[in-house]
């Protein structure tokens, strides 16, 4: 039996550390053919759950349709165990590596938006938490997002701060139409576009991994203080973009210097 030790995180841990969690539990059990014992309910999962009654789910959104299972028997995924795969969060070469085999019976590939056409771009900027915490120097810059989408023409942002200077800058500067939808809508969403721009974190990353690995761009995980695993240096087909502030780029601590820069 196979249980995901989510209760440890913090309450506030978001979709892409559950996703990670999830298909690595699922691609284990494939691997190891051991059963689940829970899981997250989401939309991006390509296989068909099986019926259970009484099945209960916890405030996370994971299914617990076993119980009472004698411990010395599962084997946990999540923190405070390795079980073989990943680091302290279960995110590196080894846990992407078995989730990349097993990708085409878990994950589903949501396809291409019929409206799109090959310059369209889908970018992820993440503001919120970083801002919340004042860790300034972990925010992607302007010209980061203007070097992904030089030669890109229009497709859509989305953010956790849609009102952000560089949101509105972007959208103004580059055709780019906000994206509101909840975080899981949003990944799907994401998916669809031939060129994706991503932030640091989880949860950008599953935009990336998930359909067209035809041009993803991510920004350089060693110019910012890391807080997740080596996740994007683990996909081989991505593009490292360096962060432009080492070319006297525009930082965030710079971000009044915006007005001049852009129309809004």
């Amino acid at each position: 039996m196979i249980r995901i030790n989510y209760h440890d995180h913090r309450n506030n841990t978001g979709l892409g550390n559950k996703l990670f969690l999830n298909f690595l539990a699922r691609a284990l059990s494939i691997e190891n053919s051991e059963p689940l014992e829970n899981w997250l309910r989401t939309e991006i999962y390509a296989g068909k759950e099986e019926p259970y009654n009484g099945v209960h789910y916890d405030r996370w959104g994971f299914a617990w349709p076993h119980t009472n299972q004698n411990d010395s028997k599962v084997t946990v995924v999540g923190k405070g165990a390795n079980c073989g795969y990943g680091d302290k969060y279960h995110q590196n070469e080894r846990t992407i590596e078995i989730i990349s085999k097993h990708k085409d019976s878990l994950i589903k590939d949501f396809g291409e938006r019929p409206e799109g056409d090959c310059l369209q771009a889908f970018v992820h900027a993440r503001f919120g938490d970083l801002v919340d915490d004042n860790r300034l120097n972990d925010i992607c810059t302007y010209e980061y997002y203007t070097l992904c989408l030089s030669g890109l023409g229009g497709g859509y942002i989305a953010s956790d701060s849609l009102d952000h200077p560089i949101v509105k800058a972007l959208c103004n500067n580059f055709g780019l139409k906000p994206y509101n939808g909840t975080p899981e809508e949003t990944i799907i969403f994401g998916s669809q576009f031939p060129n994706k721009i991503l932030s640091l974190g989880t949860f950008s990353w599953w935009i990336g991994f998930i359909g067209s690995q035809n041009n993803v761009m991510y920004p350089n995980p060693n110019e910012y203080r890391r807080w997740h695993g080596p996740i994007f240096e683990c996909m081989q087909d991505w593009k490292r973009i360096d962060d432009p502030r080492q070319m006297g780029g525009l930082g965030f601590d710079n971000i009044k210097r915006i007005n001049t820069l852009t129309r809004f």
